[in-house]
């Protein structure tokens, strides 16, 4: 997805198997799965180029793609509770920055109500 927002246009397969592909030691199947996957989901579009070559293009922003996968991901994983999401971290090393940024964000959620 980050090679398609970057280039914010419709990109070949073939073009990302040389960005992504190589670099990552895919095969051309596995992008290609991968990106059906995407398409499948709503994630991109997928268009019929030339020959056997297909174009893709983002649907989402990347905000908007964060926010459904997090979304997601906090329903299947922490069954919607972010409190579990954020215990789960207790494990983690918050830095006082971080700290306070939720902080600031909880105090943002209160006064919002």
């Amino acid at each position: 997805m980050e090679h398609i927002w970057a280039r914010g246009e419709a990109v070949t397969s073939s073009g990302l198997m040389k960005e992504v592909g190589a670099c990552r030691g895919w095969k051309p199947q596995t992008l290609l799965t991968l990106l059906s996957r995407l398409a499948e989901r709503g994630f991109i579009s997928a268009e019929k180029g030339e020959g056997r070559e297909k174009r893709f293009k983002a649907l989402l922003s990347r905000d908007e793609y964060l926010a459904r996968e997090t979304s997601a991901f906090l329903t299947e994983v922490h069954g919607r509770k972010l409190s579990s999401l954020l215990m789960s971290l207790n494990g983690e090393r918050l830095s006082d920055s971080d700290i306070n940024e939720l902080e600031r964000w909880f105090d943002r959620l209160k006064k919002g109500r």
